[in-house]
Parts: C-alpha cells; sequence; structure tokens
C-alpha cells in the first residue's frame, strides 16, 4: 500500500514536471481569441519582436480571414466591407464603445481580466 502510494506521488510529479515543458502559444506571435462580448470576439497578439500587445475586435460571423470581416481597424474605426450585411444592433454606438473599451484595456498589459456584465 505504501509503495503504491509512493509511486503514484512519483508518477504524478513526473507528468506535471514534463508537462510544464510542453510549448503553449497563447498568443505569441499570433493572434489568439480572448474573448467574445455579444457578437464581437476580441483577439490578442503578443509580438516578441517588437514587444508589444496588440489587440483586435471582429464580428466573425461573416468570413473565417479577419480582413473580410466587420472589424475595428487600427485607429478603432469601424470598418465594414460593403458585400457583407450587419444587424443594427451589432454596430451600434454604445456597444462600440464597450468594445473600444475593452481593446485598450487589452492592450494595456499582459494580464487582461474584462468586468463580467
Amino acid at each position: 500500500m505504501i509503495a503504491t502510494s509512493e509511486f503514484l506521488k512519483n508518477y504524478f510529479f513526473l507528468i506535471f514536471l514534463s508537462s510544464s515543458f510542453l510549448s503553449v502559444n497563447a498568443g505569441l506571435n499570433s493572434f489568439t481569441n480572448l474573448i467574445f462580448i455579444e457578437d464581437w470576439l476580441i483577439e490578442r497578439k503578443v509580438d516578441l519582436t517588437l514587444n508589444e500587445i496588440k489587440c483586435r475586435a471582429s464580428i466573425p460571423s461573416h468570413a473565417n480571414w479577419f480582413g473580410a470581416r466587420v472589424r475595428l481597424g487600427h485607429n478603432d474605426e469601424l470598418i465594414k466591407p460593403s458585400w457583407i450585411t450587419v444587424k443594427a444592433d451589432q454596430v451600434l454606438y454604445s456597444k462600440l464603445v464597450k468594445i473600444k473599451e475593452l481593446l485598450d484595456d487589452c492592450r494595456s498589459g499582459l494580464l487582461f481580466l474584462p468586468e463580467t456584465p
């Protein structure tokens, strides 16, 4: 019984130790999904070469590729491709203000803790 418990402790320790060496992308040098706010997706990228955090927002229901989505541009301006129709409530001024605030929070540092509604 004691040998089994010692074996299990060692086994779990080795599993924990080996998993700490696994690589996790987590938004390093490529955009990864961070949070959905209603229809809007906020993505984040930590650019290790430039040492900066980049965040972007889009409505992913219209296309797989970011450039073909309704999105906020570099200066947080609304970009809507002409061939895409959106519901009026998706681009309400109040919703865009909220998304822009979240983007500012996202860009402000590594720790991003959005307020829950």
